[in-house]
């Protein structure tokens, strides 16, 4: 009870997209500061305890540093997704509610995939942060903390959207998925590289977070038919490369790259409601292409409201400011939690 953790991914924004287009990246140093921020701020705002999730890049071992109340939670150390779907296990069952997640939407779904129960504060530093926030450490985990020590109301904590994939093999058999953004049918072969670069191989999206203003494969969908993520449902979007369709719409499927692509067809799916996709092609879940559909092969894609608990940071805070949760008793200049030496690092 009252605890917090906290995941980073040290490989987030730094995939083969960046030997394509002019994308910036989050260098560790400053993934540095915003762990160190989001613990400090999350036990100055109630919570009992912080567990951070030890990682490859020792990003979190060397933000904790010093802290008092902060603990290192080993992991299993692969390099892989699997890191980030371990470390969401081991926090939520150390009762940590919620998990502050440093990375981008393939991070956040590799975080869902391993607890999906968990409550998430997502912060961007990925490539394509549509589903987390660009938001400072101390205001996510101030907010965390206030979540942790129940000082706020659980009506704060929203769930999200996600969209359900079934894919169901020429023999029959199935497979279930999910992605928190987007999923993308992609023309071709087998899966390759995990980013999506060329545009031209699209041959539709679905989105459940649809805005005009995110780069991506969402962007497809935002560009045409734009739905937020507090919006119900999703949008479908079929895309043609033959030159016959009406509508043209550009596109930045990679940050600091624009494509034109032909729009076939808009769906709007309430919630329930799916469209399928046939195969050969490739299936790419928040911008990674992850599953192979066979010719003969199906797949359908339900969108549903039964995504995880996210923590509304914007509401926390100012629900903490109207009801003084942040006054207290005696000025008090010292920052709690850690050593006089140590009272700025990371600030």
């Amino acid at each position: 009870m009252g605890a917090v953790g906290i995941i980073v991914n040290p490989w987030a924004g730094k995939d083969v997209r960046r030997l394509h287009a002019p994308v910036g990246h989050t260098p560790d140093s400053a993934k540095i500061g915003i762990v160190r921020r989001v613990a400090i701020g999350a036990l100055d705002a109630g919570a009992t305890r912080v567990y951070a999730a030890a990682d490859m890049g020792r990003i979190a071992q060397r933000a904790i540093r010093g802290i008092d109340g902060a603990e290192l939670v080993d992991g299993p150390g692969t390099g892989s997704a699997l890191d980030t779907r371990r470390a969401a296990t081991q926090l939520h069952q150390l009762g940590c509610r919620p998990i502050v997640v440093l990375g981008g939407d393939g991070t956040c779904r590799d975080a869902v995939m391993g607890a999906p129960e968990a409550t998430l504060v997502p912060i961007s530093t990925g490539t394509n942060n549509v589903f987390p926030r660009f938001i400072d450490g101390s205001s996510a985990g101030t907010a965390a903390g206030l979540v942790a020590a129940e000082r706020v109301p659980a009506d704060v904590v929203r769930r999200a959207k996600r969209l359900v994939v079934t894919i169901t093999d020429p023999d029959g058999a199935e497979h279930t998925d999910i992605a928190l953004v987007d999923v993308a049918a992609i023309a071709a072969a087998d899966a390759g590289a995990r980013a999506v670069l060329k545009a031209g191989t699209i041959t539709g999206v679905v989105a459940a977070i649809a805005h005009p203003t995110s780069t991506g494969l969402s962007s497809v969908a935002g560009r045409v038919h734009p739905l937020d993520r507090t919006e119900e449902g999703a949008v479908a979007v079929r895309v043609t490369t033959d030159g016959s369709a009406e509508r043209h719409v550009r596109v930045p499927i990679v940050p600091g790259h624009f494509d034109v692509l032909g729009v076939a067809d808009i769906t709007h799916l309430a919630n329930g409601d799916s469209v399928s996709f046939d195969g050969p092609c490739v299936l790419a879940y928040d911008g990674e292409r992850e599953r192979e559909v066979r010719t003969g092969g199906t797949a359908r894609v339900r969108v549903e409201r039964t995504g995880p608990p996210v923590v509304d940071v914007d509401a926390t805070l100012l629900y903490a400011a109207n009801h003084q949760l942040f006054d207290v008793a005696a000025p008090d200049s010292a920052t709690p939690h850690l050593a006089p030496t140590e009272a700025t690092h990371g600030h």
